[in-house]
């Protein structure tokens, strides 16, 4: 069981977004550039700039360490949002200044699967070697497991959001920016509050991947209306 797990989860994390970026740049060498720049936001913003935040100034501020323990909720949500703040407001900063004739619903998926790919990449890799570094008897199978099935979640909903942000710098209705915020903040609380309130990790996890098919329905509602649109203009 415990190799299974590790061998689901290796697909998952890795060779999951591997072949999906391979995929989109063998059939749409368009989709070359938002991948990039979506791996390139999740790098800069995400592990450089939320993480310095997060992990080494918020820490040294003393109401900050005392929320951590005497109000758990109130603390997952200040750290979601501020996470949820930085993403995005990156998502929409790169977009904006290196996006500006590749702004389609198509562009938006592959920014996500650049973004959220390396993001399973980086976590599976960090996970590989805390287990390099654990003895087998210390780690449970269905955790692994659950790793696997949360990359799956967390990749499409990391695509929902792109092709959101996505819409809102086209049709520059910016309800959709402050939408990808709120759920992202959303998933970020739900998913640290939980844990923080030790619920099990399947309860999370089939939450979050709740979340996640509703957002995939939403990604392919964009698409085929975008794909209409594009038909109907060349017909016309």
């Amino acid at each position: 069981m415990y190799i299974l797990s590790c061998i689901f989860t290796i697909i998952c994390a890795i060779i999951l977004p591997i072949t999906l970026t391979v995929v989109f740049c063998v059939r749409r060498r368009e989709s070359e550039k938002p991948i990039l720049f979506g791996a390139l936001t999740y790098a800069l913003f995400r592990v450089l700039i939320c993480t310095t935040i997060l992990q080494m100034l918020l820490p040294q501020i003393a109401w900050f360490n005392t929320m951590s323990s005497a109000q758990p909720s109130l603390f997952a949500l200040l750290k979601g949002c501020t996470a949820a703040f930085i993403e995005e407001g990156g998502r929409f900063l790169i977009i904006s200044l290196f996006l500006k004739k590749q702004r389609s619903t198509i562009d938006g998926i592959a920014f996500g699967v650049g973004h959220g790919g390396i993001e399973a990449i980086i976590i599976a890799a960090i996970n590989i070697v805390v287990l390099l570094l654990s003895s087998t008897e210390q780690v449970v199978p269905s955790a692994i497991l659950a790793g696997g099935f949360e990359r799956i979640s967390t990749l499409a909903v990391q695509i929902a959001l792109s092709v959101m942000v996505m819409k809102s710098i086209r049709e520059r209705k910016y309800i959709w920016l402050m939408l990808a915020f709120v759920i992202h903040a959303a998933v970020n609380f739900g998913t640290m509050a939980a844990s923080l309130s030790n619920v099990n990790t399947w309860v999370i996890e089939v939450a979050l991947f709740a979340a996640a098919a509703g957002m995939a329905w939403f990604v392919m509602n964009e698409y085929r209306r975008d794909a209409s649109f594009s038909h109907f203009q060349k017909n016309d």
